[in-house]
């Protein structure tokens, strides 16, 4: 009875203890019911940002003002780092309070630390180049609200350890932040030794490699925190990921409330185009750029081009010359139409590249991981991904597009086929799990919604790969009682998504929406085939004569004296310069047969007046006049023949083999039954004695 009792007993959530000493709320904010807390945030954020918070985000920021560890789970774009904001002005100012920031790219802090004081808060991002001890002291003594830093210095800075285990930043810590807190699982994995694989899947995008191993190794550090909540942020986590996260941060369901927002960023239109070129010439991309002709730089759609490596990076500029038709231009440090930016760019580089590329300079960005994952930048419309990729990382990269308030345009070029991968459907079996690697198989040849797989595999962990999938149906039938837009990919309208890629070799920041919109005509499509590097004819190695020539220009070495001799012993050149070297070669080796013999003089050897040939044979060609003409016909022997000729020779060596085993056999029996009759015949005679 009383365990019937008990497990029907509803144990309420534990709520935030006021401290004498570190950081509360404000007094009058803790005592007020959930509800008036609610439209208190509400009203804050009206009175900051100009607009309500959000349903998720009012929830969020109420659990922290609660003291509860919260996981917010929402789409790029959502607004996540305004929670952290939000939270902080329900704390009185002059207690100087500190929030902790993890990130996994310094670019990323960056660019927050900007928006921050752009909203008039004070921050800094902590890298080997500025953290010192002086710094150190200020972060003490809470002159930044808030704080950036990378896992590597949170976990493994002496300077940092002194400041983070010390009571007197303890008493100012307000909120720890992980962002981008998918990295957790997948570090962790790799950590730990247990994701290999999830190690190799992470290599296609080479800058996010050195990227932060030490994620998965947080949760010790983090239980030192005075009982401060911690706010986990992420666009893209699968509910494995969602489990190992809180295993790796030592938090039980009870310590933590997950909360989801939406995931589907409908406001992105998705198109997946399979590449004809290989991925490493990454020649595609120049169906989606306008000639220098049609459109200015000025006039580009602001785009960002992510690719797998950092030499691929510079590959994708000269394939933008290309398309644009302005060769080496990617070569000027002050081009105006495409810089590129990635780990080993160098620091002022990348700054002025940021820059520049908010401020308007330059439209496009040439970049791997390494630009970071939320990059807040309200102008980019297009964005590019090159090559197979984990769905969650491409998630992340295409929604750095349609933040304006506009459509956006995500372009994705997969290979056609990936070498020991599932490049059709057939491969994959109903019902099964999806690893990594069948995760990124599955995105590139779906036939299915692309727009229902991104969600679903944020979901429930996989790519659908069937329209009858009972899970994919009922994300349908949501996205439908949601209101959304019917989706418009390259898998739902097909012949509209053929024709938009077609319209963008004329895009410009006019007419784009009306590309997106399906709406934007003209009269013909500029040919773009010139644009394309021409074939290049490489000869086959079986092209090249070798043995036979080589034995005619020996036996006929007094015969020539020009290169049309050469020409009419070996019939033309293979490549250019071919018969000038012939015939440099054979004068050298003539003159120095002279000086060899000049003292030692042989009887000279009868002048041939034609051509010679191996075995003394001479063959002629009747030329147009009537007059015989010495040339050579070499039959080249192709593979075949000598294929066949190389089997026929191993059946006679096998058929002679046999025929001597055969042979050796009779001989042995022979010997046996001449043995075994001088045996007979001897018995009989001592047979015959004895009696």
């Amino acid at each position: 009875m009383l365990n019937q009792i008990s497990s029907r007993t509803i144990i309420p959530k534990p709520q935030r203890i006021w401290t004498p000493t570190g950081i509360n709320v404000y007094k009058k904010i803790y005592e007020k019911r959930d509800a008036d807390v609610k439209t208190h945030i509400e009203q804050v954020s009206l009175k900051t940002y100009g607009q309500p918070s959000k349903t998720q985000q009012t929830d969020a920021v109420l659990n922290l003002i609660r003291g509860r560890n919260t996981f917010l789970l929402a789409g790029t774009g959502f607004g996540k780092s305004r929670i952290a904001e939000l939270y902080y002005k329900m704390i009185p100012q002059n207690k100087r309070a500190v929030v902790l920031v993890l990130n996994p790219l310094d670019s990323l802090g960056d660019n927050q630390v900007y928006e921050k004081v752009q909203a008039g808060f004070t921050a800094i991002n902590l890298t080997k180049m500025n953290f010192n001890q002086e710094v150190a002291n200020e972060i003490s003594n809470g002159v930044y609200q808030f704080v950036y830093m990378s896992p590597e210095t949170f976990l493994n800075n002496k300077i940092w350890e002194a400041v983070y285990f010390s009571r007197k930043f303890q008493n100012r810590l307000a909120l720890i932040v992980v962002d981008e807190a998918h990295m957790i699982y997948i570090w962790g994995l790799v950590e730990s030794g247990h994701g290999k694989k999830a190690a190799a899947i992470l290599l296609r995008f080479q800058d996010i490699g050195i990227f932060r191993p030490c994620y998965g190794n947080l949760g010790g550090h983090l239980l030192f925190r005075d009982n401060k909540p911690i706010l986990l942020l992420s666009a893209t986590c699968r509910p494995v990921a969602i489990e190992a996260i809180k295993k790796s941060l030592k938090l039980n369901n009870e310590d933590i409330d997950v909360i989801q927002a939406e995931l589907t960023r409908p406001e992105i239109r998705l198109i997946r185009i399979p590449m004809e070129k290989s991925l490493a010439s990454s020649l595609d991309l120049i169906k989606v750029f306008p000639s220098a002709h049609d459109v200015g730089n000025a006039d580009l759609v602001p785009t960002l081009v992510y690719s797998g490596s950092r030499n691929r990076t510079l590959t994708v500029m000269e394939v933008v010359d290309r398309a644009r038709e302005t060769p080496l231009s990617c070569m000027d440090p002050h081009n105006t139409c495409v810089q590129r930016f990635h780990s080993c760019t160098g620091d002022l580089d990348k700054v002025r590249c940021v820059d520049q590329f908010a401020n308007g300079t330059f439209p496009i960005i040439s970049a791997t991981m390494a630009l970071g994952l939320g990059q807040n930048w309200k102008r980019v419309r297009m964005v590019a991904h090159m090559g197979r990729g984990d769905p969650a990382q491409i998630a992340q990269m295409l929604g750095r597009c349609g933040r304006d308030g506009r459509m956006g345009l995500g372009l994705m070029f997969v290979e056609k086929t990936r070498r020991s991968g599932k490049n059709t459907v057939n491969q994959f079996t109903r019902g099964a799990a999806q690893s990594d690697e069948d995760r990124i198989d599955a995105l590139a040849i779906t036939p299915v919604c692309l727009r229902i797989a991104f969600s679903m595999d944020n979901l429930l962990g996989y790519v659908p790969l069937w329209e009858d999938d009972p899970a994919y149906i009922k994300e349908k039938d949501r996205e439908v009682k949601a209101g959304f837009a019917p989706c418009r990919c390259s898998n739902c309208a097909v012949y509209e998504s053929a024709k938009l890629v077609k319209h963008l070799v004329l895009a410009n920041q006019d007419n784009f929406d009306a590309i997106l919109d399906d709406t934007f005509d003209v009269p013909s499509i500029p040919d773009i085939s010139h644009k394309f590097p021409p074939k290049r004819q490489s000869p086959h190695k079986r092209k090249f004569r070798d043995e036979e020539l080589a034995e005619a220009i020996a036996y006929n070495l007094d015969n020539i004296a020009t290169i049309d001799d050469i020409r009419s012993l070996i019939g033309g050149q293979c490549f250019p310069g071919q018969l000038e070297k012939l015939l440099a070669l054979v004068i050298d080796f003539k003159h120095a047969q002279v000086t060899q013999n000049s003292t030692h003089h042989s009887p000279k050897s009868a002048k041939t007046t034609g051509p010679q040939f191996p075995g003394g044979n001479i063959q002629t060609l009747a030329t147009a006049d009537g007059n015989a003409e010495a040339s050579i016909c070499v039959q080249r022997k192709t593979k075949k023949a000598i294929a066949a000729e190389k089997r026929e020779e191993k059946a006679r060596e096998k058929a002679i083999s046999l025929e001597r085993d055969r042979k050796r056999k009779e001989q042995v029996a022979m010997i046996m039954a001449q043995t075994w009759a001088d045996l007979n015949d001897k018995q009989k005679t001592d047979s015959t004695d004895t009696r």
